[in-house]
């Protein structure tokens, strides 16, 4: 977060340094995921990018809370613990492929970018401990809708790719929980123009929603709003593949990689 904030303002590390009165290295040590901000850091970096909602200091303290190094958006960690306890999730992702499908492999090619080895491991470690969910004997119902362009970006390299598109339809095709769905190029809709999101079903008949943005994730609790997001998820399912026409062009979209 703090690179794109970095990089938005056109400012190299030595510059923000000097505009912090710190040194380079620490702005390194920030953004590889190599030292944990400081809650004066963090008022300090949303005082100079004049973030909204304290952007910074709601990560440190998430990072705090959570008693980690590592930081997730702000939001996830909340979301991740609701994620554990749903009875339907309907998601539409329009970069890559979601979490919940992801092979290691994909998932490591993600996630990186400026981060040492044993973090990046412990990142995957921890994505694919999240993936439990679609296995338990009480698996929520699960809706995925994946834009053409999460399909076809070539994260990884062929080899990555092939694996994780064989793993999405064997997902799809073996596990009656699971509805995969694409949706292509043709097909244009608001609803899939503004970022990737999720829609959550709790039990008591409560719906979340959780919307993915570059540099603010944040999870969803007024009503109205989450019933906006129930719209949205419709109108990408309505302009999305069929389940078998959405199957045959993940497969073709494989051929290219093997």
């Amino acid at each position: 977060m703090l690179r794109a904030y970095r990089e938005a303002a056109g400012l190299s590390r030595p510059q923000l340094a000097q505009a912090l009165g710190c040194q380079p290295g620490w702005i390194e040590k920030l953004e590889t995921a190599q030292k944990p901000p400081s809650e004066q850091s963090a008022d300090d970096l949303d005082v100079f990018f004049k973030t909204s909602a304290r952007a910074f200091w709601h990560m440190w303290r998430e990072i705090k809370r959570e008693g980690k190094h590592l930081a997730a958006p702000p939001g996830f960690s909340r979301y991740a613990e609701i994620e554990t306890g749903c009875v339907a999730m309907r998601s539409f992702e329009a970069s890559t492929v979601p979490g919940l499908l992801q092979t290691p492999a994909y998932a490591r090619a993600v996630m990186s970018s400026g981060l040492p080895l044993d973090a990046l491991e412990d990142r995957v470690s921890a994505r694919m401990a999240r993936q439990e969910l679609l296995t338990r004997d009480n698996a929520p119902r699960m809706w995925f809708v994946l834009d053409e362009s999460a399909l076809r970006r070539p994260v990884g390299g062929p080899k990555v790719m092939d694996e994780q598109l064989t793993k999405l339809v064997e997902t799809a095709t073996t596990n009656p929980r699971i509805e995969i769905r694409a949706l292509p190029f043709t097909s244009v809709t608001y609803a899939a123009l503004d970022g990737s999101f999720k829609v959550l079903s709790l039990p008591g008949g409560v719906d979340l929603a959780y919307h993915e943005a570059p540099e603010i994730s944040h999870l969803i609790e007024d009503g109205t709003t989450v019933a906006e997001y129930r719209v949205r998820f419709d109108l990408v399912m309505g302009e999305s593949l069929p389940t078998h026409e959405s199957h045959e062009m993940i497969k073709r979209i494989q051929e290219g990689y093997t």
